[in-house]
Parts: structure tokens; sequence; C-alpha cells
């Protein structure tokens, strides 16, 4: 956010390119995702007394966060499908959260401290029928309140990606006081997908500083390996590379534009 670094999404977007040639170089900066995505949420949308608590530390790298939200049994890329509860307690002073989330970064993470959780409230409403956007809130649970369980780890092309990983976690009659919700009641969609456009952004970026430095070590082999003649003659492998190049170059550019798009008329319109 240039307003609290310094730093627009496209500067930042050359950034997150060169870190991303290394996997674990963010972590480096605290920079590493979830926790970025999780901070600027926290920034643009916590109270003062939530930021004390949580955006501080996150700030500082004292601890880690999970932004927890996809769920086995739906489809949980459109966020009106989650069906986890957050469900206000008789006496109206706590919420109790019931549900499965699978997919959660940093999950096994021993500094993971601060949980960002996606849910329905809609059961807290007086309306017999609310938007379909409007029915989702987002919830601050500590990651060690009796309760949240997390389990299994899980795996992507047989990678855990250690130590943070994935992991399901389980929420059983989770008790948080209401003050802990994010923003109010009914704005989860909202935040989510404030959240989600700049995080799509950084990862695009990475995944072009990883892109880079293949490319890198496929010329190099091109330079050092020899059959009857130097890879670096071969006709096909020449194209290879001359391909791989337009394919980098292109992501990276569109990913540059569309930060600047963001930097200049805000997430929204740079959608249309």
């Amino acid at each position: 956010l240039p307003e609290w670094s310094g730093v627009t999404q496209a500067e930042y977007a050359r950034m997150a390119e060169i870190m991303g040639r290394n996997l674990w170089a963010a972590e480096v900066f605290n920079c590493q995702f979830p926790d970025t995505g999780n901070m600027e949420t926290l920034h643009l949308f916590a109270s003062k007394t939530q930021k004390k608590q949580w955006l501080e530390p996150l700030k500082n790298g004292q601890i880690r966060s999970a932004f927890v939200m996809t769920e086995p049994d739906v489809a949980s890329s459109d966020a009106v499908s989650v069906a986890t509860s957050i469900r206000k307690s008789d006496d109206g002073l706590n919420y109790i959260v019931n549900g499965k989330k699978w997919w959660i970064s940093n999950g096994g993470d021993p500094r993971l401290e601060i949980l960002l959780v996606l849910g329905n409230t809609s059961m807290n409403s007086a309306s017999e029928e609310l938007p379909r956007h409007k029915r989702h809130s987002i919830v601050l649970i500590p990651a060690k309140s009796p309760g949240v369980i997390i389990t299994d780890p899980m795996t992507v092309y047989g990678y855990d990606d250690a130590p943070h990983g994935h992991f399901e976690v389980e929420f059983q009659n989770v008790k948080v006081p209401v003050t802990n919700i994010l923003w109010e009641e009914g704005r989860g969609f909202e935040i989510a997908q404030a959240r989600l456009g700049p995080g799509r952004i950084h990862h695009c970026m990475r995944t072009v500083g990883l892109a880079e430095r293949s490319l890198e070590l496929m010329v190099h082999r091109m330079l050092t390996r020899n059959a009857s003649k130097p890879f670096s003659e071969l006709g096909t492998l020449r194209k290879d590379v001359a391909d791989s190049r337009i394919q980098v170059e292109s992501v990276r550019l569109l990913t540059i534009a569309a930060a600047h798009r963001m930097d200049t008329v805000g997430s929204k319109e740079a959608r249309k």
C-alpha cells in the first residue's frame, strides 16, 4: 500500500519478481504469502485494537498468519459458497465457529498466531433473506483457541511446502468475542475481493521471477552441453529458448500493466 510503505503496486511487483527467483527469499524481507495479503487486509479493515494486537507483530516479523477460506465440500472459488458458520451466542457477546477448511497456507508454521476466517453470518441477521454477497464475514481467531484443530498436511505434485505447508483445519465450537469481527458483519466478500486483487499480482510476479531463473538455467545448459554439436547450435532448442523468452516477457508486461492500472484507477476499475 503506497500510503503505508511508500511503494506502489507496480514497484512492488518488480520486487516480487526478484524475490520469486528463490523460494525462501520473500521471507528474508517479511514479504511472504499469505502474510503480505493478511497485513494489507488488516491495514485496510481492522480496528485500532485489532491492528495493535495482530498487525504490528506481523509487520515486525514476530508472528505468522493464515487466510482461511477454502472448504472441501463446496466450490470455494466462489466465496459466497463458503459454508462455515459464524453464529452469535445467545447472549450476543461471542461468535461460535463451526466448519472444515483445507489448503490453508501457513497451517504448519510454528509461529502461526492468527487466522482470518471467512464464514457465513447470515443466521445472525434479522432479515429473512440477505443478498448473496452480504451473507459472509471474516472473523479473527487466535490459532491456539480451543476447538481449532490443524490436522493433515496436504501436497501439491508431491511437495508439502514445509515448514509452513498447506493444512486441513477444523473449527469445533470455537468461541471468540464479537469484537473479533473484521470491519462488520456481511462485508466478508468485499474484504476477500480487496485482498485477492493485489495478491494475484504478487503471485504472478514471483512466478515470473522463477520462470526467468529457469530460463537462465536452460540457456546455461545449452551453452555447456554437447551432443554431436553444441546444444546452442540446435535449431529446435534455440526455438524453445525464443518461445520461452516471449512467454516470460509477455506475462511480465501484462502483470506490470495490471499493477499500474490498480495504482492509477483502483482495483475495481482495473478489472474492466
